[in-house]
């Protein structure tokens, strides 16, 4: 009985041990692999290196957006700034060796990009881009204060076909917090993605054409449709460029993971 019971409790034991020895193991061969990278970039003359750690270590300083933030996440991992910055020098060093094998960016051949694009269909609907200007209207506006924001947007179209800066004119007068600091450029959109009646409109504007001052639930609009793209296959050229990153994010990491296979082929290693 006793001796059941014994078994009893390895059996339920024996798991939580044996997830534990995977986790380790997966730590300490992941330490391993950055070691083998971090050594091997060692051996490269790198120009700008201080620089370039410099640079590493403000980038994941600013990935924190705020230095009370920045603060914060050393307390809470227990490091120091002198620790982050051999971390910005470990990763400095592996990524110049990585590109300098040309393992970061992989070769991409124009004829695998061809032909992935031969085999996958790349659609999409018709779409338009625009520039945009909006004034809002504030719920529960009083009519004549309607009217005081339709008679500016009136009046800021009447300047743009004179020939004012659509652009400038976005900048300093639009509500459109989506576009405004492009200038207006809603970029390209599709269908349904703004209410019926703004679709409405601008769907059936002709290209540099500008839309009249319509209202919407979010206020008064002023269009200018700079271009369509017509539904139907993608062209290659559109998509060339989105298809080698995708081939080379595929191939990275087997292309990486081989190579480090290498180095510890030649590299001492000893786990304890």
């Amino acid at each position: 009985m006793e001796m059941e019971l014994t078994q009893q409790l390895r059996k339920h034991k024996d798991p939580q041990a044996g997830l534990i020895e995977r986790m380790r193991n997966n730590v300490v061969d992941k330490i391993i692999k950055q070691e083998l990278l971090y050594q091997a970039g060692q051996t490269l003359d790198i120009p700008d290196i201080d620089e370039k750690i410099k640079q590493k270590f403000q980038s994941i300083k600013a990935g924190l957006k705020s230095e009370e933030r920045f603060q914060s996440d050393l307390k809470t991992y227990n490091q120091t700034v002198e620790q982050l910055q051999v971390t910005a020098k470990r990763k400095v060093f592996m990524e110049e060796y990585l590109k300098s094998q040309g393992l970061l960016d992989p070769h991409v051949s124009e004829k695998e990009i061809k032909s992935y694009y031969e085999k996958t269909p790349f659609k999409r609907d018709e779409t338009m881009r625009l520039s945009h200007i909006l004034l809002s209207v504030a719920d529960g506006a009083k009519p004549e204060e309607k009217e005081k924001i339709h008679q500016k947007a009136e009046k800021l179209r009447r300047i743009i076909v004179e020939g004012a800066d659509f652009a400038e004119l976005a900048k300093e007068h639009s509500d459109s917090a989506e576009a405004k600091d492009a200038g207006g450029d809603l970029g390209y959109i599709k269908r349904n993605y703004m209410p019926p009646k703004f679709d409405k409109i601008v769907f059936s504007l002709k290209e540099n054409e500008l839309s009249k001052v319509f209202e919407t639930p979010f206020g008064y609009h002023i269009v200018k449709l700079i271009d369509i793209r017509p539904a139907g296959t993608i062209p290659y050229q559109e998509v060339s460029d989105f298809i080698k990153r995708f081939l080379q994010n595929q191939r990275r990491p087997q292309m990486i993971a081989a190579h480090i296979e290498e180095l510890r082929t030649k590299a001492s290693i000893e786990r304890k």
